[in-house]
């Protein structure tokens, strides 16, 4: 029996593909997205402390909703006012929690946003923390005089959505969509 030519001979199955690129295109979109709120968190935050450091406001819908300066060195609702670096090292715990899960956070089109979301609005509430000790906040809602309800950023708005976001990405009905 001949022996079996370089040509007849069997080829080796093909190496495993690299993380795909749709992955880490995803990912990507997600720092994006991360980056973005960010840089539109910090922008509107030095804005409004430059127009309102003198503790004026101003008043966009009568009764409902006014832009004024609010420095919070606590969580929401001033929860664990004064502690600035637990603050610090709960968001810094979050955003390595967000790393550690970023392949599953990125399997769908609603959890990248999620996460994109969630980093970018940490990130911004950490930097104001790390700079200055507290959170600059400026967007105030409130019925007339009767409920004001806290202030807040674009950063706090980007948290809560991207919470809901992920609530919703986690549901069976959404994770069938990449």
């Amino acid at each position: 029996m001949p022996a079996p030519t370089e040509a007849s001979a069997p080829r080796p199955a093909p190496a495993p593909a690299a993380p795909s690129a749709p992955g880490r295109r995803a990912q990507a979109g997600a720092l994006v997205l991360a980056a973005v709120v960010v840089a539109l968190d910090q922008l509107t935050k030095a804005a409004a402390s430059r127009a309102f450091a003198d503790g004026s406001h101003r008043t966009v819908l009568p009764g409902f909703f006014d832009l004024r300066l609010a420095l919070n060195d606590g969580a929401a609702w001033s929860m664990l006012s004064g502690r600035r670096w637990l603050l610090a090292g709960v968001s810094a715990a979050m955003l390595a929690l967000l790393a550690w899960n970023r392949r599953e956070l990125c399997a769908t089109r609603l959890s990248r946003i999620a996460a994109g979301l969630l980093a970018g609005g940490i990130v911004g509430n950490l930097l104001d923390r790390l700079r200055t000790g507290r959170v600059v906040d400026f967007l105030d809602w409130h019925w007339r005089a009767a409920y004001t309800f806290p202030t807040f950023n674009l950063a706090d708005t980007a948290i809560c959505i991207g919470v809901g976001l992920l609530v919703l990405a986690s549901l069976p009905c959404f994770r069938a969509r990449p």
